[in-house]
This record gives structure tokens, C-alpha cells and sequence, in this order.
């Protein structure tokens, strides 16, 4: 994931189940030691960007249900051995069944002993990194880091932040009703850039009322309504203007040190977008793209995430989006299958942050 700070960054209503009359697959399999071919119980194997997961038995076997057809990436981690990810394709008609062998894991150097005690410095970097990977949007306030102890920072060189993870990092989101559990791979801010690497496993949470089940729906489809997922979808259906996305291309935008000055033309799907293998759709743009949704104003959050001199939020919210590789492929349910496949800016960027991640699985109402 990149994302760009200046102005820009670069995954109830939401149950793990399947949209109405829509078939689903199955995924299951082993997990082996890669030395001994021992089986490996308490192993962790989840869909990426999805509620879909599982931890392995003692025979070291897991089952997924309900996993919807098209691309995918499986992730299996388990401490004491290597993470590996696998890209998968699984279809309605078969189960996908996989035997994944697991590398112990080579310490390169000694363990790092932390005291029980934090001081003022480690909880001013941890206010740092939950600004940046949480977010600071009005969801962000009902989120919390449930383990902060498992992560450790570095801010050594100027200019530079880096965090990691000793363990998964879990977050409890009372605002969209989830808990998510992120294992995190890498995480650096550099300059106007911040850049993450790892994978994502959501859990449903249980409402305490029928008013906070009806809130969860509200702020879930406010998360969902102009995000990058919503402009995919609209793309992929040729549904731009009945979403209220309008689409520029930004030929001179590297010409320019703001690439808000640079001249834009509209942007014609047909000459960017292209059906692929399984579903999936090929995206390709060589200028950088601009989109601009009419369906929801600024956030007064995102003017001061964006350090913009104005103070006053506009009616539409204007994003950018650059590809790292060309093509890209978007699966049905709207996500970008390379993990760096793209760098988000301006309000894709800062709605790209934790707070306002939803599964793969939710689904706007009708």
C-alpha cells in the first residue's frame, strides 16, 4: 500500500455471507513443516480483505466456506515459521485444496528484550503511527489498538519512520463493527510518503442494541460511497455517471510540482478498462487519473489530514490514482489483485486508512 500525505497515500449489513443467488467456493487444505513435513496446528490461514479465515487443527487441515469465485490471495501464518501467500482462483463447481509447507524461521539477530515500561517517546511514536495507519477521520475516534505492546519503532534517520509488528496488530472498530487483525509486514513514512506491506482477516462484531447495529449500517455504507472500491465497482459496470464519478486523465501531471495545476481531459472507459480471465478486469492508464465524486462533500477531517490552506470543504471529493503496473487486475468485488499495484492520492488516500477498511464481503444495500 502507498500513500501520499501532501494533499495524497500507496484494503451486521457486512456478514461473512455471499450476495443474494451469487455461487461460492470452497478452500481447504494442510499446513506441513517444510523441514520435517510435521503437520502445524494454531496456524492462521485467512483470505486476504476478507472475513473468511480460519486457524489449522492438530492434523494441521483448515476449511474455508463461502468464498466467493475469482482471484484471491491466501495468506497462512504461524509464528516461528516464514508468512507465504498464495494466489488462488477458486470456483463454485470445485474445492480448491492446497498442502502449504512452512520455513522455519531463521533469526538473524538476537531477540530484542523490551522493558514492561513505555516512556513518553515510545507513546509519542505510537501516537504517530496510529495517526498514520489508523487514520484520522471521524470514524478513527471509535478505534482502538487493542495490543500496542507488540509493536516496536524507529524514527533514527531524518525523515524517516519505520514500524513493525512482533505479533498481529488488532484493532477493535466500534464505528463500522468489526475487529480487524492486521498482520503487518512493513510500515514506513518517508517524507510525503507512506508505504505498508501486509495482510488483512476481519471478524464481525456482535451489536450491543438494535441502535448501534443500525449505526454500523449507516457508517458502513459511508465508508463504502465514493471509496476506491465504490469507483471500481462503477467502472467495471459502466455505471460512472449513475454513481456520480467523473473521470479525468492527467497527461502533465509529472510536469508539475503540485499535480493539482496539471491539465485534465476526460478519460473514456473503454480506452483504460478491458475484461479479463475469471472475472477480473484489466485495468491500464499510462497518465495519472483523477476522479472526482459529486455524491459526498469533504470531510472537515481531511482538510487538516491534508494541511490545505482552505478552510472551508468543497461539495465533491477529488482523488488521484497513479499505477505501478500495467496492467492491473480488479476482481468482481472491486480490489486490486497486486498489492502495489497502484499509489492512492488526495481523498483515496485518506480514506485508504484502517478505520474505513471493509471487507471484501460487504455489500451496499440496494
Amino acid at each position: 500500500m502507498w500513500v501520499r500525505l501532501v494533499a495524497v497515500l500507496f484494503v451486521a449489513a457486512c456478514g461473512p455471507g455471499p450476495a443474494t443467488g451469487q455461487s461460492t467456493g470452497v478452500i481447504e487444505g494442510r499446513v506441513l513443516d517444510a523441514d520435517s513435513n510435521a503437520p502445524l496446528p494454531r496456524t492462521h490461514v485467512f483470505v486476504v480483505e476478507s472475513m473468511h479465515g480460519a486457524v489449522t487443527d492438530s492434523s494441521g487441515r483448515f476449511r474455508l466456506e463461502g468464498v466467493r469465485p475469482g482471484p484471491k490471495r491466501l495468506y497462512v501464518s504461524r509464528v516461528g515459521h516464514e508468512r507465504r501467500a498464495l494466489a488462488l482462483r477458486p470456483a463454485p463447481d470445485r474445492p480448491v485444496t492446497v498442502t502449504v509447507r512452512l520455513d522455519a524461521k531463521v533469526l538473524n539477530s538476537p531477540p530484542v528484550t523490551v522493558s514492561a515500561e513505555r516512556d513518553e517517546e515510545w507513546y509519542e511514536r505510537l501516537d504517530r503511527f496510529r495517526r498514520l495507519f489508523i487514520g484520522r477521520s471521524d470514524l478513527a475516534e471509535d478505534c482502538t489498538l487493542v495490543n500496542p505492546e507488540v509493536l516496536r519503532f524507529d524514527d533514527k534517520w531524518w525523515g524517516r519512520f519505520e514500524a513493525w509488528a512482533e505479533k498481529p496488530v488488532v484493532i477493535e472498530n466500534r464505528a463500522l463493527g468489526y475487529r480487524l487483525t492486521y498482520f503487518l509486514k512493513e510500515f514506513e513514512e518517508r517524507g510525503s510518503v507512506v508505504r505498508w506491506d501486509g495482510e488483512p482477516l476481519f471478524e464481525p462484531l456482535a451489536p450491543t442494541d438494535s441502535a448501534e447495529a443500525a449505526r454500523w449500517r449507516r457508517n458502513r455504507l459511508e465508508a463504502y460511497r465514493g471509496s476506491l472500491r465504490h469507483f471500481l465497482r462503477a467502472l467495471m459496470d459502466d455505471r460512472l455517471d449513475e454513481a456520480q464519478f467523473d473521470l479525468y486523465r492527467l497527461p502533465r501531471a509529472s510536469a508539475f510540482r503540485h499535480a493539482a495545476r496539471a491539465d485534465r481531459f476526460p478519460a473514456e472507459r473503454d480506452n483504460i478498462l478491458e475484461a479479463g480471465p475469471d472475472s477480473t478486469y484489466l485495468l491500464t492508464a499510462h497518465d495519472r487519473l483523477e476522479v472526482v465524486y459529486h455524491g459526498m462533500p469533504e470531510r472537515r477531517a481531511y482538510l487538516e489530514w491534508a494541511d490545505l490552506r482552505r478552510r472551508t470543504p468543497r461539495d465533491h471529493q477529488t482523488s488521484q490514482i497513479e499505477l505501478n503496473e500495467r496492467p492491473l487486475h480488479i476482481d468482481p468485488s472491486g480490489e486490486i489483485v497486486e498489492p502495489y499495484g497502484a499509489t492512492l492520492y488526495q481523498y483515496f488516500a485518506f480514506t485508504a486508512r484502517m478505520a474505513k477498511r471493509l471487507p471484501r464481503e460487504y455489500e451496499p444495500p440496494k
